[in-house]
């Protein structure tokens, strides 16, 4: 749901095959995503060098704007200072100074898939929205992983209908809607930009249809003052 983005999974090369099939088949889209390739002795000793080298091989071949890690239980279980890492890669590295990177704790072992997305959510936004002067008529718009694409448009359409203007984070009505793009990218296209990301701290309200969006919800109060309105569901007509 985020334009030109390349998702990483700390972990060894049979999870993220994994992940990477149930995704595939699942929207039937192309999807990227990148691995750390952990092995048996890097998962002992510490993933640095595995960070380290995916962070500058995926910048030189896919020139991403946002890198998204997410970790495992194979990574968590070891109790791999990601964060630690990330620091000293830029330290070492300052052409990595042109990407954003965010790292999510994600272990198997914990919650569900919507509190994956809660955490990834909730992580955007903490990274990447800055207060900014309010812009008259915009609010944002946090989707729960429920939604579908349809489900999205249908929503953009009906805030565009009392003259407001979305900002929807993320949005996969525009990478997963069954579109194939005139050029190839070796990264994730049609979602969320990092402007528009950036943007959402000018918005008057959040709009947020699912409990899992509650977190995010509050992180963006936090950051640009704006209140809030959590849907537990948009399905019948009471709601």
């Amino acid at each position: 749901g985020l334009d030109a983005c390349m998702p990483v999974m700390h972990a060894s090369q049979g999870c993220t095959s994994f992940g990477l099939v149930l995704l595939v088949r699942h929207f039937k889209e192309a999807i990227p995503l990148q691995t750390t390739a952990m092995n048996e002795v890097t998962t002992i000793l510490g993933g640095y060098e595995n960070i380290e080298a995916a962070l500058l091989n995926i910048r030189k071949r896919a020139a991403p704007r946002l890198i998204a890690i997410c970790s495992t239980g194979l990574t968590e279980t070891k109790g791999d200072d990601v964060e630690g890492f990330l620091a000293l890669a830029r330290r070492k590295h300052p052409e990595l100074a042109d990407t954003e990177i965010i790292y999510v704790s994600t272990p198997d072992y914990v919650g569900a898939f919507e509190d994956g997305y809660k955490h990834a959510l909730t992580g955007i936004v903490k990274s990447l929205v800055r207060p900014l002067p309010p812009v008259p008529g915009q609010v944002t718009l946090l989707p729960g992983s429920h939604l579908s694409p349809g489900d999205i448009d249908e929503l953009r359409a009906i805030i565009e209908a009392f003259g407001l203007q979305p900002v929807v984070l993320p949005d996969i009505s525009g990478s997963l809607d069954g579109h194939i793009p005139p050029d190839w990218r070796g990264t994730t296209l049609g979602g969320t930009t990092l402007e528009q990301i950036r943007a959402a701290g000018a918005s008057s309200l959040t709009i947020g249809v699912g409990e899992q969006t509650r977190e995010a919800a509050e992180a963006l109060r936090a950051i640009s003052g704006a209140p809030f309105d959590i849907f537990e569901r948009l399905t019948g007509v009471e709601a």
